[in-house]
């Protein structure tokens, strides 16, 4: 598949919208909570938080065109605090919900129920329920020409997480952590981690083109797992060998065994139709009976005829109470359908 620019320009908008947010790979999900001078709280789903820089701590992110009324943007100007909150598994609904174009007046917090928790002269909110939080100052806003976009930059003022997720070398274990990350804008993934590479230095390079595995090692380089185990065949010398059968036998069996499944199958189906007749009948007759009341779900009702015999109708009077003709009890479930039921009075 190769696809040109002008190709690109004259997709579908949401098309286009999900492709080109896809290319850039997998992002990681924040919430960014921030505070009015009115004091009303906000929070905002992102997937464009970058590192900056280590020392200074900066860390910033893109906010887009301000056509639109953007209280993340405003709140931050006003304020200059604001935090990011990494997003977990146990409240991701509740997170892709803070998308949605509130009014101003309205807190995020309180519309997707969220905790909203504070530190002493901090005056951003923290998301209580993520375990990696991180507190911001504005140092730079910068406007990029072409898209109109902003990049925030924000100075880290404090961070709030577990100690359990600090790894020994200063690394945060993303997955112990049940970080999400997410591909364009609604497709959510688990954080897994499975390598860990040493800093790259030219004085020791690796010798790339030595083999990295003995031939008879199955390993999968794409998922960068040893999958022997998953394949359908033996891999090592020790296997059973795979020899050419019978086949006119094997074809004979597989006809046989496919036809009486077959047959099984078409018999079921005849049942369930039989069935399914049987239960349309039950319906349209009752549907058709004459009834002076709105039958409850759940209830049961017996179905007698009249003396001129043409005509039915349903009452709550059990049979053996008097000398109708009874012609059988029924009862309505949730989906409005009627069921025959068998009663100790018939």
């Amino acid at each position: 598949m190769i696809v040109q620019k002008k190709e690109i320009n004259n997709w579908n908008t949401e098309y286009r919208l999900k492709f080109i947010n896809s290319l850039s790979g997998y992002k990681g999900v924040h919430l960014i909570g921030t505070k009015s001078k009115d004091g009303i709280s906000n929070l905002a789903i992102f997937n464009s938080i970058v590192h900056i820089s280590s020392n200074p701590a900066r860390i910033g992110f893109i906010i887009r065109p301000l056509t639109v009324p953007r209280h993340t943007y405003k709140n931050i100007i006003d304020t200059a605090f604001y935090s990011i909150n990494h997003v977990h598994k146990s409240f991701l609904d509740q997170a892709h919900y803070t998308s949605v174009k509130f009014e101003s007046n309205q807190s995020e917090f309180e519309e997707c129920n969220l905790g909203e928790s504070y530190l002493d002269k901090f005056h951003a909110p923290f998301v209580t329920e993520s375990s990696i939080k991180i507190g911001l100052k504005l140092a730079e806003d910068i406007e990029l020409q072409e898209s109109n976009c902003r990049l925030l930059v924000g100075e880290v003022q404090c961070i709030i997480t577990e100690d359990d997720y600090v790894e020994e070398d200063g690394s945060l274990d993303l997955e112990k952590a049940n970080d999400i990350c997410v591909t364009g804008l609604d497709q959510y993934s688990s954080v897994q981690k499975f390598a860990n590479i040493p800093y790259a230095r030219k004085e020791n390079p690796p010798n790339f083109k030595r083999q990295k595995r003995p031939d008879s090692a199955v390993f999968d380089e794409n998922s960068q797992t040893y999958n022997a185990r998953l394949l359908p065949y033996g891999t090592n010398v020790g296997a059973p060998s795979i020899t050419a059968n019978n086949l006119s036998i094997w074809k004979n069996r597989g006809i046989t065994g496919f036809n009486h499944v077959l047959k099984s199958k078409i018999e079921l189906i005849k049942s369930e139709y039989e069935l399914l007749l049987e239960e349309y009948a039950v319906n349209e007759l009752l549907y058709n009976t004459h009834c002076d009341f709105e039958p409850i779900i759940g209830e049961v009702y017996h179905l007698y005829e009249k003396e001129n015999r043409d005509e039915h109708f349903l009452s709550l009077i059990p049979p053996h109470t008097w000398k109708r003709k009874h012609l059988g009890s029924f009862k309505l479930n949730s989906d409005k359908v009627w069921s025959k039921v068998t009663t100790s009075d018939e």
